[in-house]
């Protein structure tokens, strides 16, 4: 027996070293990226982060781009630590409710077409709780700023008034639906890799990455909490250069980014108005699509599949009779893509869906799933409503929240201990 003993030793060295190497290795998987006021935010949350953002926004990761996205997804996670930490000292026992209506703003946001959201989220491989954390982070950040500086909104009312009243005056003027994407450079971010962020942007919108999902996690402007949205503006209150800009677009387009005072900002054309008439854009519609799955790669079952989709809806003339076609080629995607104003649409979707009236099927075009074809289950003419003074006060107050909350934060990032420990 005793010959065999140095073996066995050898091998219980062997197993130990091999269980603390593996714990070890396990060890440094989840490491701590940075520390504010000593509380740590890790590599997991910032993995978990930039997927949400990646997800939520259809932004790219490129080779180009992977380090500049890590430095901007770490600065929101230190700022939202900032703002919680800032948040709970003013708030205390009323947490609770924060985090209540956080929950709700989950629920809202990712159930927009009567889904389940936590199947979405499942979907989308977003954990609850990342998305949840951000959404604390801005009720915390709304209610600081709005009432640390409560005077500054004072006028919002009186001016949404005037707003109001400029608009009833000048029905037959030009006026514009305008949204916005406002990028300030950051801790870890200069002014070149801003411009450069903000091209990128611009690339990935016009190739149908989401606009207002964009604005809500990027945007530095009060305006991010209405997807980009600052309403409706008359043309002549435009600074000439701007002005020139933005009337040559249609409805649904965007600028290149631009130089605002610093602030580079990209703007997206929502609705446009002239002589009293809404555009055509404007209009809602209730939009269905049916899709075969397949490798869209294969060029002849790309065509053979669209011939067979054809056959199949040409005599189809309601929803419900797509819907159950849509079923019967076990697509696992969306059928019902909800009402939505046809500026809203990717610009090639949009010239194909312009001209359908209700209960109109579109030409079969291929997509990353499959082929799809498009139909109209409902289209309701543009109607001129003026905004009321509640949306216009809120406007207001979010073109005030855009320099409160930029000066107030930098204050508490200068005040705060942030030790970042990974540089990308």
């Amino acid at each position: 027996m005793s010959r065999f003993l140095p073996l066995s030793r050898a091998l219980l060295i062997s197993v130990v070293m091999l269980m603390l190497s593996s714990m070890s290795s396990f060890a440094t998987v989840i490491e701590v990226v940075a520390t504010v006021d000593g509380v740590p935010i890790t590599s997991h949350e910032l993995n978990e982060r930039r997927n949400m953002l990646i997800k939520t926004t259809g932004l790219t990761m490129t080779s180009e781009n992977t380090a500049q996205i890590n430095r901007d997804v770490l600065q929101m996670l230190i700022d939202d630590q900032i703002k919680i930490s800032a948040g709970s000292k003013v708030l205390g026992n009323r947490m609770q409710t924060v985090e209540e209506n956080a929950d709700s703003l989950v629920n809202q946001t990712f159930s927009q077409n009567g889904e389940n959201p936590n199947d979405v989220l499942r979907e989308l491989n977003i954990p609850r709780e990342i998305i949840r954390h951000k959404f604390k982070a801005d009720i915390l950040w709304a209610s600081i700023i709005n009432n640390r500086f409560e005077g500054q909104f004072a006028n919002a009312r009186a001016e949404a008034e005037i707003q109001r009243s400029q608009l009833e005056q000048n029905l037959n003027e030009p006026h514009i639906n305008l949204d916005e994407i406002v990028l300030l450079p950051e801790p870890g971010r200069n002014y070149a890799a801003t411009i450069n962020l903000a091209s990128q942007m611009v690339n990935a919108i016009r190739q149908g990455a989401d606009f207002s999902r964009i604005a809500q996690q990027y945007s530095a402007s009060g305006s991010a909490k209405t997807g980009g949205n600052i309403g409706w503006i008359l043309v002549s209150n435009l600074d000439q250069e701007l002005a020139q800009t933005i009337m040559p677009l249609q409805p649904g387009d965007i600028t290149d980014p631009i130089d605002r005072d610093g602030a580079i900002v990209i703007y997206k054309l929502s609705g446009k108005r002239e002589n009293g008439m809404a555009d055509p854009m404007e209009a809602q519609i209730s939009l269905t699509r049916v899709l075969y799955p397949l490798d869209i790669n294969d060029d002849a079952t790309r065509l053979e599949t669209a011939a067979k989709i054809k056959r199949n809806t040409k005599d189809i003339s309601t929803c419900e009779e797509l819907e159950k076609l849509h079923i019967s080629y076990g697509s696992e995607q969306a059928f019902n893509l909800g009402i939505l104003p046809l500026y809203s649409l990717a610009p090639d979707l949009r010239d194909m869906i312009a001209p359908l009236d209700k209960g109109e099927i579109s030409e079969v075009i291929a997509y990353k799933e499959g082929m799809a074809a498009f139909m109209v289950c409902d289209k309701q003419a543009p109607q001129i409503n003026l905004p009321d003074l509640d949306t216009l006060e809120l406007n207001v107050k979010n073109r005030y929240f855009s320099v409160l909350s930029s000066r107030y934060l930098n204050q508490l990032r200068r005040e705060a201990v942030i030790d970042i420990r990974k540089n990308f």
